[in-house]
């Protein structure tokens, strides 16, 4: 079995158990949607976003969900990778939680490779009885360090 089904069976138990902690399940529901990405799993990806979903790239470029599914798994972008480099999740009510943090993600978008770090603000929300992403927004990290 692939990591990446793996990941996706973790999210399913995850999502299912009873008393869980919300933080681990967003937790796991990002990992499963990782996992999806890579593996361009159309159905474990779609598993994993709510109906109102409003992703918006790097480059400025803003899709809904049907757009963003499409161009995803088959369409313009292939994911290879997606590494976290910091990740943080904090419930923001009983049925939203924020997560922050930052990717290496190296991707084939129109048959070019890119490379890249961003940053990253994702909401998720309970929809259905699971933990579902409904909005994503990253942006490019800086190249360099601030000096104080």
């Amino acid at each position: 079995m692939t990591w990446a089904k793996r990941l996706i069976f973790l999210f399913i138990a995850v999502s299912g158990a009873a008393g869980a902690d919300p933080i681990q399940e967003v937790l796991a529901v990002d990992d499963a949607r990782t996992a999806a990405l890579i593996a361009a799993d159309r159905p474990a990806l779609d598993r994993t976003l709510a109906r109102e979903l409003r992703y918006v790239h790097s480059n400025g470029l803003t899709q809904d969900r049907a757009t963003y599914l499409a161009a995803a798994v088959g369409g313009a972008m292939q994911y290879r990778v997606i590494r976290p480099l910091q990740r943080q999740a904090r419930p923001i009510a009983d049925t939203v939680a924020l997560l922050t943090g930052s990717n290496h993600v190296e991707v084939v978008l129109n048959g070019r490779p890119l490379q890249a770090e961003v940053l990253y603000t994702a909401v998720y929300v309970q929809e259905d009885g699971a933990w579902k992403m409904t909005a994503w927004q990253s942006t490019p990290a800086p190249t360099e360090r601030p000096t104080r």
